[in-house]
């Protein structure tokens, strides 16, 4: 009897995942077209009105109901189960461009001059499309409601907090939260994953030098403050080095320096600014207090001053152990254990999903975006970066999967 149960159970989950496929087939090309619209008009962070208006127009054709928020380009999507019970997860995309002129020479190439989705946005956005229109197909295969969030301007650091103080986690209760990103490390038709950190805590800081300027020949009359400033960024290197735990991932970059008018003169002022990431939020915290620590004894030597404010970016996204353990298990029983990949360290850049994660377990995966990983292709964020338009084959299957995944153990634990 219990053999039986199992055979019957494994049976109905192969269905389900054929079902799946042949969904995401059929879908496919229209999907396709989707993306290259939206990669040919690509629009800047909070400018997203032609963007929003597509999706708008795609949830409306296939029967999804959605709310705009209130002057914003954000938009919230629910689908309801038809089965009883159940709770409710949501699945986020960012939809927002980069000021860079696309090189590409692709044939859906940006018709909008110095604008480019470089970062694999558009694709986001048709992938969690996609994912709808399979769940308004599966209704009968889950209880509870899906939320499909369409968030404006992650690359700026906004959008994601005004989508949560409008609620998007009640109403009803969220209990998890998805969401994708491109990877031109991975091959297309793979998808990575990691537990815990899997993206880094970011800021920003800026320091402003003052001093004594005067004439090139004579330094001994000046502070030199362009002296100073080559010391403390020096110093600043010793702080991941020698002031944090060698097992903590932490970099300082300065990326800036500005100061002088001629090379004859020393200036009174300088500025230089750079950029922090850490695995965790309150090593960063640690290292802005390093760095200030490290100011202050500059000032007491040189007497040069200094002023440093930090901005700050976003948080370190994470990862829920146990949730990521329940989607590599979907992903893997509908695309092959081989096929999902285990990052060994969390990703440089960061993510304004960050939000979404630190309000509710979260899973943060990649989609691997790589046709050809023996000659690879450009990174994110430059103008000839690519993207393989398969990749929402998988994206779309492996979503859809682990939405329905989740949603039917939730149900199973009410």
């Amino acid at each position: 009897m219990r053999r039986n149960t199992k055979v019957g159970v494994s049976g109905s989950m192969t269905k389900l995942h054929d079902t799946i496929k042949a969904l995401v087939q059929e879908i496919y090309p229209e999907l396709v077209v989707l993306r290259h619209t939206i990669h040919a008009n690509p629009e800047l962070s909070d400018r997203q009105f032609a963007t929003a208006a597509l999706v708008e127009n795609v949830l409306a054709r296939w029967g999804i109901s959605f709310t705009r928020l209130p002057d914003s380009t954000a938009i919230i999507a629910q689908i309801q189960g038809n089965l009883a019970g159940g709770s409710s997860i949501g699945i986020r995309a960012d939809m927002d461009a980069l000021p860079i002129e696309e090189d590409t020479g692709l044939s859906y190439t940006s018709r909008n001059k110095g604008i480019m989705h470089a970062c694999g946005h558009d694709i986001h956005t048709v992938n969690l499309l996609g994912t709808g229109y399979l769940l308004t197909r599966l209704k009968e295969h889950f209880a509870g409601t899906v939320k499909l969030v369409f968030q404006p301007a992650e690359e700026t650091g906004g959008g994601a907090q005004d989508i949560l103080d409008y609620g998007v986690l009640d109403n009803p209760k969220v209990s998890a939260f998805l969401a994708a990103h491109v990877s031109e490390e991975v091959q297309t038709g793979h998808i990575q994953v990691k537990a815990e950190e899997v993206m880094l805590a970011s800021s920003e800081f800026t320091i402003t030098l003052t001093g004594r300027g005067g004439h090139g020949s004579a330094p001994h009359r000046t502070d030199d403050i362009v002296l100073a400033a080559a010391k403390i960024i020096i110093e600043l290197q010793s702080i991941t080095s020698r002031k944090i735990n060698h097992f903590e991932p932490a970099v300082i970059t300065v990326g800036t320096i500005h100061s002088g008018t001629r090379s004859n003169i020393i200036p009174k002022e300088l500025t230089f600014t750079g950029t922090i990431r850490t695995q965790n939020n309150s090593l960063r915290e640690e290292i802005h207090e390093h760095i200030t620590t490290i100011l202050r004894a500059n000032e007491l030597v040189t007497g040069v001053k200094a002023d440093i404010s930090f901005r700050l970016g976003s948080g370190a996204v994470y990862n829920d152990p146990a949730l990521t353990r329940e989607f590599v298990a979907a992903a893997a029983a509908i695309i092959g254990a081989d096929q999902v990949v285990q990052a060994k360290f969390p990703g440089n850049g960061p993510e304004n999903f960050y939000r979404f994660s630190k309000a509710v377990p979260s899973v943060f995966f990649r989609i691997g975006v790589n046709s050809n990983p023996e000659a690879g292709i450009e990174p994110a964020h430059s103008p000839r970066f690519t993207a393989d338009d398969a990749a929402l084959k998988t994206g779309v299957t492996v979503t859809t999967a682990a939405a329905l995944a989740l949603l039917q153990k939730e149900r199973a634990s009410v």
